[in-house]
């Protein structure tokens, strides 16, 4: 079964355009027998295609609207929490910077690179982007509770952004 708008548009335009005909033929058949039946059939049923015909296009092109906006809204949301994943990692990477816990060189610059790539994706909203600029800032300098309150500060932003959609 098809689920596009489109397709669910269209039966429920075609289930109420049976309805309503069906209505108009039971009260015509009621009223005055088969022939007012049929008038009243044609003439509801006439008015239900009309309608659904007239507002078609305006509600796939509202529904159309509604699903760009919360797929833009859903694609800032993921990549506010993959900044979030990607500095972590990149933080995790560079404290300590020796010792049995250390991240080896080559992946520590993988991780950053990563985490810079993250923060540059396009449809990030400007107020994650500052906060990971200053986590990533604080993480470069190897300033450890600065990197710590600076990524907490990103994950209020990301949750933020979240509560406002």
């Amino acid at each position: 079964m098809d689920t596009t708008p489109e397709h669910m548009g269209s039966r429920m335009a075609a289930g109420w355009t049976v309805a309503l005909a069906g209505l108009g033929a039971v009260t015509g058949f009621v009223w005055d027998g088969p022939f007012l039946a049929v008038a009243c059939a044609l003439s509801l049923g006439g008015g239900a295609a009309l309608g659904a015909l007239l507002s078609h296009r305006r509600m796939i092109a509202t529904i159309r609207e509604g699903q760009g906006e919360a797929a833009a809204l859903g694609y800032a949301d993921g990549i506010g929490d993959m900044v979030v994943l990607g500095i972590s990692a990149y933080g995790v990477s560079v404290f300590p910077l020796s010792g049995p816990d250390a991240v080896n060189p080559a992946e520590r610059t993988a991780r950053r690179k990563a985490a810079y790539l993250l923060t540059a994706a396009e449809g990030l909203p400007h107020h994650i982007r500052e906060a990971a600029a200053a986590a990533l800032e604080a993480i470069d300098d190897a300033r450890d509770a600065d990197a710590r309150s600076a990524i907490d500060v990103l994950v209020k932003a990301v949750h933020e952004q979240r509560r406002r959609t």
